[in-house]
Parts: structure tokens; C-alpha cells; sequence
């Protein structure tokens, strides 16, 4: 690991001014954000809709050309949203996409290029109306999803399971599981 050789007060400058950046531009954009988070670059975290609540001790990991994006397009007046528990991490490239219902637990983990979603968005033919296709994902505690997997519509995934990275999960993972393929398999 390389040593950060930046004096003190140039390091305690970039926090206060993330911090400030997250106060002035992302809190406004959430319904709620816990105390104790940690948002690395956070001009690059898209906020688009809402509601979007965060718990408390999130880490949340960005870079300039691997964005955080976090997408509410409601189905239907009232649906759509994203819950995320206590310290979780999110790590650059995470895109979650809401129609409906996103509800993330305690301690979970999503790595790199992770994509969550709860519909299919389009149909193959209409591509330009919203497809009824649409069932809420539970993410339960502790579930550490690995990079570039994707989970769709209608998933829960158990308590203390592992997505392996580039899975496709189309149908609900047990607790203490780990699955791997397309589509996902214990």
C-alpha cells in the first residue's frame, strides 16, 4: 500500500471539503443519511429520483469514470425506492435501479460494477413503455454481491450469502449460500 505523503492539513482540507460537498449536494437528494458516512469523490454519486435512504457507516467508493448511481422510475404513483442498512459498502461502478421496491440490509457488501434491479424496464418490441414486469429485491444482512453481478426482479437474497462475481440471479438465494453462474446456482 502506498504511504500518503500529503502534510496533515492538505488531507484534513480534502475530508472537511467531501464532507461539505456531501452535505450541500447529496443529503438534499436522499430522505436519509446516517451518520458516520464515508463518501470518497462524492461528485461523482447520481442521484436520480427518490426516495433514497442510507443508514449510517456507509462507505461508498466512486472514481471519475466508474460512477455510483442510484435510479428511482417509479411503475406506478407511490412505488419505487432504495433502502440501503448500516454499514454497508458500495464500491465504484454500483448501479441500482428502482421501480418499485430495492431493500438493502446490514453489512452488505457490493463490489465493483454491481447492478441491482427490480424490473425489466422495456418490453423487446415497445421499447419505449415501461413493461409491467416488476417484483421487489430484498438483499438481506451481511450479503456481499461480487463484481459486475446483476440481480433482477423479484430477488431475495439470504442472510450472509455470496453472489459470485458476473452471476446473473433470477431466482432467490438461500441464506448462507454462494451461487456463481448465468443464471446463479448454489
Amino acid at each position: 500500500m502506498l504511504r500518503d505523503h500529503r502534510p496533515y492539513w492538505l488531507k484534513k482540507l480534502d475530508l472537511n471539503f467531501r464532507a461539505w460537498y456531501v452535505e450541500h449536494f447529496i443529503r438534499p437528494q436522499l430522505e436519509y443519511l446516517g451518520p458516520d458516512y464515508t463518501v470518497m469523490k462524492p461528485w461523482h454519486v447520481d442521484i436520480f429520483g427518490g426516495p433514497v435512504s442510507i443508514g449510517k457507516c456507509a462507505n461508498i467508493i466512486t472514481t471519475d469514470d466508474y460512477k455510483v448511481r442510484f435510479t428511482i422510475w417509479q411503475a406506478a404513483e407511490g412505488l419505487g425506492s432504495i433502502t440501503i442498512g448500516d454499514c454497508c459498502l458500495i464500491c465504484p461502478g454500483v448501479r441500482i435501479s428502482s421501480a418499485v421496491s430495492i431493500k438493502i440490509g446490514d453489512g452488505v457488501m457490493l463490489a465493483s460494477g454491481a447492478y441491482i434491479t427490480d424490473s425489466d424496464w422495456h418490453g423487446t418490441y415497445d421499447r419505449i413503455g415501461m413493461e409491467d414486469k416488476y417484483a421487489p429485491v430484498v438483499l438481506e444482512d451481511n450479503v456481499w454481491i461480487g463484481d459486475n453481478a446483476i440481480v433482477c426482479k423479484g430477488v431475495t437474497v439470504g442472510k450472509n450469502s455470496i453472489v459470485a462475481a458476473r452471476a446473473v440471479v433470477v431466482k432467490d438465494v438461500p441464506p448462507n449460500a454462494v451461487v456463481a453462474g448465468n443464471p446463479a446456482k448454489v
